[in-house]
């Protein structure tokens, strides 16, 4: 089964060759679908170095946003499965074949999330917005993180990710938008490392305006 991987890059070229190679340690098959979305460094270069493994394709576009740089991908990829990997992150050896079985195991289940292993500076790095709620912070361990979406092409058929870019959680949005028509299963084994101490980080530039308690009168957006 093949196992189309999408990872859209705003300047990561200087992490992005290491979340390529964590794809390379990947058992089975496999392409690596990268979408420049705009770029202003040296990311086209090192996008043309990895596009000489045929696995690899490439394409840049005007800087429109994380939803629209996924479904270009979704657009290009030809798998039965598809997976996410941010340009900051990487795989474990085992992350796609641990999906997979899962997927065996599970066919009525069509969209597969979870299993985080951390790097961090502080524990405040372990924390997120709850989105759920509007307001306060929750474990980054119970928040549905976009590298570790494992999804059936078919669910791509009739649900795309948000394109707007007032959207600032296209994960969660999706998968909370995803649970009234697809069977989604939460998985635990950490196979996905998860950089929380880069500089891109877009749970830091929110959080530094987040409210941590429910604005008065305002009920909880669950």
């Amino acid at each position: 089964m093949l196992v189309s991987i999408i990872t859209p890059v705003f300047n990561m070229s200087g992490t992005l060759r290491r979340a390529h190679e964590s794809v390379l340690r990947q058992t089975g098959q496999w392409e690596h679908i990268l979408i420049d979305d705009g770029s202003t460094d040296a990311t086209p270069q090192v996008m043309a170095e990895l596009a000489r493994d045929p696995r690899v394709l490439c394409s840049r576009t005007a800087n429109r946003g994380t939803g629209a740089a996924h479904n270009t991908g979704l657009d290009l990829a030809t798998g039965d499965f598809i997976a996410f990997l941010d340009a900051d992150d990487e795989y474990l050896p085992n992350h796609l074949s641990s999906h997979l079985a899962a997927a065996v195991e599970h066919p009525e289940v069509d969209i597969f999330w979870g299993g985080l292993e951390v790097v961090a500076d502080s524990p405040e790095d372990l924390l997120a917005p709850d989105v759920a709620a509007g307001f306060g912070f929750l474990s980054i361990h119970e928040c549905v993180t976009q590298g570790t979406l494992f999804v059936r092409r078919r669910v791509f058929e009739t649900l795309r990710f948000a394109a707007d870019r007032s959207v600032c959680w296209h994960d969660y949005d999706f998968v909370r938008r995803a649970e009234s028509q697809f069977r989604v299963m939460r998985l635990h084994e950490p196979t996905y490392r998860y950089y929380r101490n880069t500089a891109a980080s877009t749970v830091d530039r929110h959080k530094a305006t987040w409210p941590i308690e429910a604005p008065t009168g305002r009920l909880p957006l669950y």
